[in-house]
């Protein structure tokens, strides 16, 4: 047993070393035989290369896979916002009307929570539009927002930027501090 492993590890090393190096033989090709025998002819296929198909990716009314269903990109000029109505509920209120209560400010999407006199309470992003004047929050900075609006009126009749700054109103009273362990108000 042992003596016919060793001879097949053996047989195996030399087969593949001496096949190392060299061309495969090429088919030799069916000569006729001058002997009394059948004979035949062997007719060899014709070979048919495969046409290589480029395949062209055309996106023509196709949706992009790597976009949002309802993205759509509009491009406006500052004379457009002011000159489109706003039907959403911020664009009502005159920006005197609204108070900044929150501001969201460590991430890279800022956000704000402005409430409006009857104490309704309204998510503000950047670029979302709010007051009359048709402004935009353009910036919202640690305790304020930054609304812009564009007022006609100039000496050579070009829009020009009007920035309003809405800051978080602060109390000037605090809650008293509170222990803990008693339940009870804590005094230094």
């Amino acid at each position: 047993m042992r003596h016919s492993l060793r001879l097949f590890v053996v047989l195996a090393v030399v087969g593949a070393f001496s096949s190392c190096g060299e061309d495969p033989a090429p088919a030799a090709a069916a000569a006729p035989t001058g002997g009394g025998g059948s004979k035949k002819k062997v007719d060899a296929a014709p070979v048919v290369a495969a046409a290589a198909v480029d395949y062209v990716y055309n996106p023509v009314n196709k949706r992009d896979p790597f976009r949002g269903a309802f993205i759509v990109d509009v491009v406006r000029g500052p004379t457009d916002v002011a000159a489109e109505g706003c039907n959403e509920p911020l664009c009502q209120v005159n920006l005197d009307e609204l108070t900044v209560v929150a501001v969201v400010s460590g991430d890279a999407n800022p956000l704000a929570m402005v409430e409006d006199r009857t104490g309704t309470g309204h998510i503000v992003r950047r670029n979302t539009r709010m007051g009359k004047q048709g402004g935009k929050v353009t910036q919202i900075l640690r305790d304020c927002l930054v609304v812009t609006s564009f007022i006609s009126g100039g000496a050579d009749g070009k829009p020009q930027a009007n920035k309003q700054n809405m800051c978080v109103k602060t109390d000037t009273r605090s809650a008293p501090a509170l222990d803990l362990f008693k339940n009870k108000e804590f005094i230094p």
